[in-house]
């Protein structure tokens, strides 16, 4: 695992499997007892592509209790979950994973022990 350039509010890994395929892990913290969704800058999050991941960890009264790792190609297909928000200047444009308890079943096919790298 190498940590790559961080961003404002997020860091990047990399991180490279037993297979030898390579992901890129941006990393991101939602309170749910304050927050209901988390944005991030286009510009930071960079090209969508499958490698790349989003690594969600989800706090509930200031402790992890779920990590999501959420391919960053569900951009690619907005619903109410996962949202592109455009804006005329370009460097305020961003992504938002909503967090409510409607998603939540949603989202836990991205749950850690849901996945396969």
């Amino acid at each position: 695992m190498s940590q790559k350039e961080s961003g404002r509010e997020a860091v990047v890994y990399n991180i490279e499997v037993n297979n030898g395929n390579s992901n890129q892990l941006f990393f991101k913290s939602i309170d749910a007892g304050t927050e209901k969704s988390i944005k991030i800058s286009k510009q930071d999050l960079g090209e969508l592509n499958e490698n790349l991941l989003i690594s969600l960890v989800l706090l509930i009264e200031s402790e992890a209790r779920v990590l999501y790792l959420i391919p960053s190609t569900e951009f690619l297909n907005p619903n109410s979950i996962f949202k592109s928000n455009n804006v005329m200047l370009e460097h305020l444009s961003n992504w938002e994973v909503s967090v409510f308890t409607n998603a939540i079943p949603e989202l836990s096919k991205y749950a850690l022990e849901n996945v396969k790298l």
